[in-house]
């Protein structure tokens, strides 16, 4: 709730310090209290010394209780609190499930036996004539001319290495001093049989291993027209 205004009672006061000093000399001097000896002015005095102690009553009141409305110093900070309890450990999360393996490949052709040799069957299309037409059916592939020969190739496996051929024909007991094999690379050829090898028999080449660029070459010189050549097996080392 705000003060009511006040009534402009500043009209008849004195400003003249000369005046001012004169009437606070009187004052000091206790010239007003000569007027008690009259009812009246007693009364007055009485009065103005009631309104004094009452105004010294209102700044005391104002000083030390109230005070002057302005914020009040920062208290000091309090003690610190305790520390809290330890969390509960959190549950360790599960690794994932590992991948299932994918399926074997066959690995263009790659089989083993229960011995774990691994072997590579190259089918009677992967020979063509050398020099004439090679004639394939389901049966087999054979020459046109009993002087041609028929011809394979293979590029190979990362890490493999071919020790052994097996040309399957159609001959009972073989076709003798046939069969040939080369390491081949951008037309160079290297023999990996020192002389021409039995059909239908495992020969036992050097040792080629499969390397980038390069092929391994099958040669047959069926020697007759009739003479079906049913593919190759190559053993891998």
């Amino acid at each position: 709730m705000a003060l009511a205004n006040r009534k402009p009672v500043d009209r008849h006061k004195i400003t003249d310090n000369t005046k001012l000093a004169r009437i606070s000399q009187s004052f000091e001097a206790g010239k007003h209290l000569e007027l008690q000896s009259y009812d009246g002015e007693a009364a007055m005095i009485y009065q103005m010394q009631e309104l004094t102690d009452d105004v010294k009553e209102i700044h005391r009141y104002l000083g030390s209780e109230v005070g002057d409305g302005a914020k009040g110093d920062t208290g000091n900070a309090g003690a610190k609190g305790d520390k809290g309890d330890t969390g509960a450990a959190g549950s360790n999360g599960s690794n994932g499930a590992a991948g299932a393996a994918g399926a074997a490949g066959k690995d263009a052709g790659l089989y083993t036996d229960n011995k774990g040799v691994e072997y590579i069957f190259l089918p009677p299309t992967a020979f063509t004539g050398v020099g004439v037409t090679a004639l394939s059916s389901q049966t087999g592939a054979n020459v046109s001319h009993q002087s041609d020969s028929l011809h394979a190739m293979w590029p190979g496996l990362s890490g493999k290495k071919v020790v052994s051929i097996y040309v399957h024909t159609n001959a009972s007991r073989g076709v003798a001093a046939s069969v040939n094999a080369y390491r081949t690379q951008f037309g160079n050829a290297t023999a990996l049989l020192s002389k021409a090898g039995n059909s239908d028999t495992a020969l036992n080449i050097t040792d080629w291993t499969c390397a980038f660029r390069e092929t391994i070459a099958i040669t047959i010189a069926p020697g007759a027209t009739n003479v079906k050549v049913h593919g190759i097996t190559l053993t891998l080392g």
